[in-house]
């Protein structure tokens, strides 16, 4: 048995599945929660529950324990463990140990133990939401994170393992030619195709290293006049494996701009930051072909000053964590473009990152 309560005419409006087999006392748990603003949808049985999880979004499941059936609401909660990421507070009118303990293996949100008041149903339902919306942003956050330092940690290691990894290439590269000369004088085609399909993987190696290691090299503490496009093409380089793999075509602008006077691998830092926001945005799409990045850059007039000025422009949609502007690394972003006197903002209405630097010309 399935009734809905409640409408969800606004797209904020928190949806919560009540399993529960006592229909007066679903009826009644849901009227409280419509007039507290939520839309509520009660199912009488295990079955219907878990259709119902599968087949449609809820913010929260309240979930009664004993339930006539097969299964009670602890099995129930642990299908929906495996599946969802989907809150549960457990109703029960039992208290006893053994239930609590069955139930904390599904690691509940919370507990409320009939009867209940109204007030205690809402704080329960609010905190629980809560709670489940904080955990899921750590997690974003942390997994976004975990990839910048991923990032961060193959510039670090590519200078030191290129030496191991150049001299085996070149001793590939070295027989794969010999291989080719031994075949020719046996005339055979065949041996000559695996020699070839060797020496053009073994390149293609060298320069995924060769972009590796020229986009690690530190020269964060030294303040030049650099190439933006250059830079540009080195971050792209960078990351080219990945937009192979993932489908992105990233493509560069380069207007009429002069030299930077600025610390190169810092740029370089805002600049990946930036296009791996973009490419978590792109990722968004549910097809995968047209996901493009663009880096644009031009010279730019603002109150009569003359600034450089680069836009990182995505076809991707809007993520709800707002890519990387709630993250650590915004911050470090920003920081960086400060202590380049330039200026730094988000346009949602074009998906675009903007960042400025000033023009300095040489002494």
């Amino acid at each position: 048995m399935t009734a809905v309560v409640g409408s969800d005419k606004e797209t904020d409006v928190k949806r919560i599945l009540v399993v529960e087999d006592e229909r007066i006392i679903a009826i009644n748990i849901c009227s409280t929660l419509k007039q507290y603003g939520y839309n509520a949808t009660y199912v009488s049985d295990a079955n219907d529950a878990i259709e119902h999880i599968e087949n449609e979004h809820f913010d929260l499941v309240l979930m009664d324990i004993m339930l006539n059936g097969p299964m009670d609401g602890i099995e129930i909660a642990t299908i929906i463990k495996k599946t969802k990421e989907i809150p549960v507070i457990y109703l029960t009118a039992y208290s006893d140990e053994a239930t609590i303990n069955r139930a904390k293996a599904t690691e509940p949100f919370g507990y409320l133990i009939k009867p209940f008041n109204s007030r205690d149903l809402y704080i329960s339902v609010e905190m629980a939401i809560y709670k489940s919306q904080v955990q899921k942003h750590i997690r974003n956050v942390e997994s976004r994170l975990a990839e910048n330092q991923k990032w961060e940690t193959i510039a670090l290691v590519a200078s030191g393992i290129s030496h191991e990894v150049n001299n085996p290439l070149t001793s590939i590269l070295n027989l794969a030619d010999l291989i080719a000369l031994e075949a020719k004088k046996l005339g055979s085609n065949s041996l000559q195709e695996k020699a070839s399909k060797i020496a053009e993987e073994s390149d293609r190696i060298a320069k995924i290293i060769k972009n590796l290691v020229s986009y690690s090299q530190s020269t964060s503490s030294q303040w030049n006049y650099s190439n933006l496009g250059s830079i540009a093409n080195d971050t792209r380089s960078f990351l080219h494996q990945y937009f192979l793999k993932e489908g992105i075509q990233c493509e560069i602008e380069l207007g009429d701009v002069p030299l930077a006077y600025c610390q190169p691998q810092k740029i370089k830092q805002v600049l990946l930051n930036l296009i791996q926001d973009a490419r978590v945005r792109v990722n968004t799409r549910e097809d995968t072909i047209g996901r493009k990045i663009t880096v644009i850059l031009k010279q730019a007039e603002e109150e009569g000053t003359s600034h450089i000025l680069i836009q990182i422009k995505d076809n991707g949609s809007e993520d709800l964590m707002k890519g990387i502007s709630q993250m650590n690394s915004l911050e470090v972003t920003k920081s960086i473009i400060s202590e380049h006197k330039g200026k730094m903002y988000r346009d949602d209405a074009v998906s675009s990152w903007f960042f400025t630097l000033p023009i300095i010309k040489p002494l």
